[in-house]
């Protein structure tokens, strides 16, 4: 599967989020799950390491876009994310924050126009 480059603006958010999440303490961190009993990162961290890589594939931008649909409009959350402190606003970032989701719309919608082209 091709990948597609991340503007360096997107790394840097996503990196920023990862240093500044791994230094809270457990109980403040976000994008953490349990497994067995023990703390372990999730989705949110793993996906920022994949943006902080530089590059990232079409399923990528998808569970991305899916993540942002479910996250982005809930007043709830929004409200939660002024405070710059707090697990969504951290999440928010290791996604790439709202430049992430502009990317990843924009990247998507082309890739769906070139699909249209091609199936014709």
């Amino acid at each position: 599967m091709p990948k597609y480059k991340v503007p360096n603006n997107i790394i840097a958010i996503a990196r920023r989020a990862i240093d500044y999440n791994i230094s809270l303490p457990m109980s403040k961190r976000a994008a953490m799950k349990e497994v067995d009993g023990k703390k372990v990162f999730g989705t949110g961290m793993r996906t920022a390491r994949r943006i902080v890589s530089g590059s990232i594939d079409r399923k990528q931008m998808e569970l991305m876009r899916a993540w942002f649909a479910r996250h982005g409009e809930s007043e709830k959350e929004k409200e939660a994310r002024r405070d710059k402190t707090s697990k969504a606003s951290i999440a928010w970032a290791l996604w790439g924050g709202s430049p992430g989701r502009r990317f990843v719309e924009s990247k998507l919608r082309e890739l769906e126009r070139e699909d249209k082209k091609k199936s014709k």
